[in-house]
């Protein structure tokens, strides 16, 4: 093949599809992934972490845990009296935010500020938005108006959790990663979600994605 475009065009998508389905195959097994930070965060992320006490406290947000899923370090808060849960996610080359609302074993609200939201298929009765560049009070917000809008339109409400924050978190992944691989040809496919989907769903609020 003579054409180097045409080449980068044939070959890109068959590495692409190729890095999901090992990605994939990867995080069915994500208790792999996980690893505790036994020596803390380090002192420029707890420095960044205590840039936002102030607004942690109004929100009666507390220290839960703190680990590595991959090259991420994330560290994770829980609000006093409920089972919602804001996370720090610390990349090698930027920092996000992460919101959850637990409903029930299967079912949950997450709200991030990655982009990546689309990047899989959600579940059923799993929700997921995505708000890139919002602060983590903006990104609260949003996320509080689409957790009362689903307990409203679908009569849902927050259940305490039946294990520990991690032990749920590895279980969602399985359950996700099982979900996409039930999907006929999903590393082909992966490749809608990646260039299209994933950009689709950034800054589309649960209430659009169920009118």
């Amino acid at each position: 093949m003579d054409n180097p475009i045409l080449l980068f065009l044939v070959v890109f998508p068959l590495l692409l599809v190729v890095q999901i389905y090992f990605l994939v195959r990867k995080m069915s097994e994500p208790e792999k992934m996980l690893k505790p930070i036994e020596r803390g965060l380090g002192p420029s992320k707890e420095q960044f972490i205590g840039g936002h006490k102030a607004w942690l406290d109004s929100q009666n947000l507390d220290w839960l845990t703190c680990f590595q899923f991959g090259i991420v370090q994330t560290a994770v808060f829980q609000q006093r009296g409920a089972t919602r849960f804001f996370a720090f996610h610390f990349h090698q080359q930027k920092i996000t935010y992460e919101i959850s609302s637990n409903f029930r074993e299967d079912s949950y609200l997450e709200t991030s500020t990655s982009g990546n939201a689309g990047m899989f298929p959600a579940r059923p009765n799993v929700y997921k938005q995505s708000f890139p560049g919002l602060t983590p009070e903006q990104a609260w917000e949003r996320h509080l108006e689409g957790e009362a809008y689903l307990m409203q339109k679908f009569g849902l409400s927050l259940e305490p959790l039946n294990q520990p924050y991690e032990q749920k978190l590895l279980g969602a992944l399985r359950m996700t990663m099982m979900y996409v691989r039930s999907i006929p040809f999903y590393p082909f496919r992966a490749l809608y979600w990646f260039f299209v989907t994933r950009f689709a769903m950034r800054n589309k609020s649960i209430q659009q994605q169920f009118p």
